[in-house]
């Protein structure tokens, strides 16, 4: 496979588009110096060519009401045809949020939205029952936080300004009504989908959707419009790693240290705080094994003896990646 090649016009509009997906092509345009014509062209060949797969919008459903869990599923007696029913049963679960097919400590690392912990224990017990014989075991971690993180190794040596990579959250939960829910549903895989279309699909009034819209942005419902998490980074030469850190009790010097560490790194897409098995966990994009061995070394240097363990796993594949599943339409 050909690697793809980026000049820096490319990259410029990469990083505008990790600022902010939903951003109009004639803004970018006016950012990198191009016009919105040029600039809808060279997203649309980025698409062709599989470096961009689609653009996203993340949100915080911890705001109304919902708990966010992984879970890390080992399996056992596996054959190509059991996979793909297993990766079936995970994708069309309506409160799996990602599906990643993985190779290393775990098989499978799921994202779960539920209500409550007891609902979490009954869904995770329908899992391994309709798993059967194949789950060798699981365990699982709340994600107390988590951070979409520009990915700054697609248009590096372009920069990203720390004020762009940092937004203080809001914590309140807060209720939303159906049209929020329905304009979420619409924007969830298609964050750049135009009010104006989204007006006619939903038959309700543009004005009406725009002032919904904007109530969902300024609560930080709306966190982050970004491209999709599966970008082609395997065209680019990279390989995606899930990296998951067990640690004693930390100051918070140490924390923030590990934190700004994570975070700053141009090659990390997401990092997470976590209670259970794990305390914190990365996603992180590298080209080589010696590389990424640098930045556990690094990180071993940061913590010492406050690192228990850390799991590592290769991602081969993403079968599913959302921030709205079907369990959502519960809020309706």
């Amino acid at each position: 496979m050909s690697l793809i090649k980026l000049d820096l016009k490319d990259k410029r509009i990469l990083k505008e588009l990790f600022v902010n997906a939903r951003m109009p092509y004639s803004t970018i345009g006016k950012k990198v110096g191009l016009s919105k014509e040029v600039v809808h062209y060279r997203v649309n060949r980025l698409m062709k060519i599989g470096l961009l797969t689609g653009f996203n919008t993340v949100y915080d459903v911890k705001r109304f009401g919902w708990q966010i869990y992984f879970a890390y599923l080992q399996l056992k007696n596996l054959d190509n045809n059991k996979e793909k029913s297993i990766v079936n049963m995970l994708v069309n679960h309506p409160n799996v949020a990602q599906v990643v097919k993985c190779i290393g400590n775990f098989d499978f690392i799921i994202k779960l939205f539920v209500k409550n912990i007891s609902e979490l224990n009954k869904i995770m017990k329908n899992i391994e029952n309709d798993m059967d014989m194949n789950l060798k075991d699981y365990v699982v971690d709340v994600v107390e936080n988590e951070e979409p993180i520009p990915a700054a190794y697609l248009y590096s040596p372009v920069e990203m300004k720390h004020e762009e990579k940092s937004i203080k959250k809001i914590t309140e939960e807060i209720k939303i009504d159906q049209i929020d829910i329905k304009l979420m549903e619409q924007l969830a895989k298609k964050s750049r989908k135009s009010l104006s279309d989204i007006a006619k699909d939903l038959n309700e009034p543009r004005e009406k959707l725009k002032y919904h819209l904007k109530k969902l942005e300024r609560s930080q419902i709306i966190y982050k419009y970004r491209p999709d998490n599966w970008v082609g980074s395997k065209s680019l030469g990279y390989s995606w790693y899930f990296v998951l850190l067990r640690l004693k009790l930390l100051s918070n010097e140490i924390k923030n240290t590990l934190v700004s560490y994570i975070s700053n790194l141009q090659f990390v897409t997401y990092y997470y705080e976590l209670t259970g098995r794990h305390d914190f966990g990365f996603e992180i994009r590298m080209k080589t094994g010696d590389e990424l061995n640098e930045v556990l070394m690094e990180i071993r240097k940061i913590l010492g003896e406050n690192l228990k363990r850390h799991d590592l796993s290769l991602v081969l594949k993403e079968p599913k990646y959302t921030y709205f599943p079907e369990c959502l339409k519960q809020n309706i």
